[in-house]
């Protein structure tokens, strides 16, 4: 038996294997040879020929319906593919489960002379529940096969999520290629499991791992009760529970691994090598989304079923509120945590140190975070304000909001006085100057009297001073960085803002003593900082709590030496 040697094509039938979709009704054509002379030759699949595409369709539609299964419909590329339409119509408004296999010409020629080529992505419209489009992998793109697979299986789980429809699987055929593959590739399935699985099964594997990562990402819903659940979950099986503040929730165990997320390296390869991560929550913020990519299996729980794949190795979604997956979980839970896992990380933790922070943002938010009165609501704009507050430890009565969902620099002060409005609480925000003065227009109307703004003014934008910096580019801050000469204080009259500024410690510390006083109307505090040492002070955090073997230090040690002699860049 010999398959094509074309790896999208090898990943649709592995997977098709995967799913148990095994009949295929085929038109002939040049496009699909690949995937028809695979499959014809392998004893899984029930092969059926229709020459004609819309007879084709209609026949998968009847074998579909008659077997109540998934059934695939598969042609060559261009107008073939178009005479699907009338059956995927009927499958959908029948809620009969039926797969177009539609092989597609390199897409990039697309209205520029190539033959027997027309637009076919998404070409079904609404009338297919889902439509991925594949590129072909080849040896320069090969490394992105866990996205081919990913899709593939998103439209397999799509046949019959809540309601049974179509789907299309569009796939490029740019190289026809040959048969000489053996053997089918491993391939990563993703299953989907509701409410009423089989939560035992699912409690005992848990309860034979040993390194289990909880990441909590961002909820603002039942964060008392989930929290109480996930403490018990925490005592019944070897999991380390990561969060950050926007999290809200909070337990004796729970650990805020944002101290040294930035600065793993080599050396923490242990700690990361968990068996098995489960993420819950929307938006991540931690840099574990980024350390992670590794080859530990991954469990998503979300209430509407989504596959969200953030470390490439999704292999479970569980579509239930994390409230009611770890209620579910931890009733059939019988065993105890070792902490052994938890430990490494305890102790990785306590050795995060911090450099003299100077009088930069990080020093500004550092002394911020230790004096916001407790059961007030904090809302964060975007990165340094996110990053730096989970650097320090926040009382567990703030409640923390932001808009990681886009992360953008266009609505944190919009949205924060949104929620100000609609809360009793103290409510404040951390804001960087172009942030603020970038959505200043919800400004002009009558303010809360409840309502902080934490305003600090590098005049640019501190992240780019980050990843470049002066030095890399001396014209950095004329158009990147967006270099301004703009004081709040110009701006403040808008809202009849109450108005404080502080350009050093002793400024800033009588300044936050005012700042937190409760409702006495809208009140802005300024902070002056400089862009470039606001960004080395935060570079020099994570470079100082780097742990390295001795041969990665000595080999960093040699790297510099060589940089200083322009030996290397």
């Amino acid at each position: 038996m010999m398959y094509t040697n074309l790896k999208t094509v090898q990943i649709i039938i592995a997977l098709l294997k995967k799913h148990n979709i095994k009949h295929l009704v085929i038109s002939p054509g040049t496009r699909n040879t690949p995937l028809v002379h695979s499959v014809e030759n392998d004893d899984f699949f029930v092969c059926y020929s229709i020459v004609d595409e819309r007879s084709a369709g209609y026949f998968a539609l009847g074998i579909a319906e008659a077997l109540d299964v998934p059934v695939c419909v598969t042609c060559t590329a261009a107008t073939a593919t178009c005479n699907y339409l009338p059956a995927i119509k009927e499958a959908y408004e029948r809620n009969i489960c039926l797969v177009a296999l539609t092989a597609d010409r390199n897409q990039r020629f697309l209205y520029h002379m190539q033959d027997q080529s027309i637009d076919q992505v998404n070409m079904y419209g609404k009338y297919a529940r889902h439509a991925v489009n594949l590129p072909e992998l080849n040896a320069g793109n090969e490394k992105y096969s866990w996205y081919v697979e990913r899709e593939v299986n998103e439209a397999f789980l799509e046949l019959d999520h809540h309601v049974k429809g179509p789907v299309q699987i569009n796939y490029e055929v740019i190289d026809l290629g040959n048969f000489s593959c053996e053997k089918l590739p491993e391939v990563r399935k993703i299953s989907r499991h509701g409410i009423d699985c089989d939560w035992k099964k699912y409690a005992d594997y848990l309860s034979k791992k040993k390194r289990i990562l909880l990441i909590c990402g961002q909820n603002h819903t039942d964060t008392e009760a989930l929290s109480s659940e996930i403490s018990k979950f925490e005592k019944k099986f070897n999991v380390v529970v990561s969060y950050d503040y926007f999290s809200n929730i909070y337990g004796e165990n729970f650990l805020k691994l944002s101290n040294v997320v930035e600065s793993l390296t080599s050396y923490d390869n242990g700690l990361i090598g968990c068996d098995l991560v489960i993420s819950i929550g929307t938006q991540v913020w931690s840099g574990l989304k980024y350390s992670l990519v590794s080859k530990a299996q991954h469990w998503c729980v979300d209430p509407q079923g989504r596959l969200s794949d953030g470390f490439i190795t999704l292999t479970d979604v569980f579509e239930s509120t994390p409230l009611e997956f770890f209620k579910n979980i931890n009733a059939y839970a019988n065993g105890t945590n070792d902490h052994v896992y938890y430990n490494e990380w305890k102790n990785r933790l306590s050795k995060a140190v911090y450099p003299d922070l100077r009088f930069t943002n990080f020093y500004v938010i550092g002394q911020f975070v230790k004096n916001i009165p407790k059961d007030s609501i904090l809302h964060l704009s975007i990165l340094n304000s996110i990053r730096i507050t989970n650097y320090f430890t926040l009382d567990p009565s703030v409640r923390v909001f932001g808009n990681l969902g886009c992360d953008g620099i266009d609505g944190p002060f919009s949205t924060f006085l949104g929620q100000a409005c609609k809360t009793d609480k103290e409510a404040f925000l951390i804001t960087g100057d172009l942030s603020f003065i970038y959505d200043i227009n919800a400004a002009v109307d009558k303010i809360s009297d409840n309502v902080h703004i934490l305003v600090i003014n590098n005049f640019a934008g501190a992240e780019f001073h980050k990843n470049f910096g002066l030095k890399q580019i001396p014209t950095l801050n004329t158009h990147i960085a967006a270099s301004h000469h703009t004081k709040i204080s110009q701006l403040s009259h808008l809202a009849d803002f109450r108005y404080l500024s502080a350009e050093n410690s002793q400024q800033l510390e009588e300044g936050i003593a005012e700042f937190i006083k409760p409702s006495q109307g809208p009140v802005i505090l300024e902070v002056f900082t400089d862009a470039d040492t606001d960004a080395a002070v935060l570079k020099r955090f994570w470079d100082v709590n780097k742990i390295y073997t001795k041969k990665s230090a000595f080999k960093k040690k040699v790297g510099k030496i060589l940089r200083k002699l322009h030996l290397i860049g």
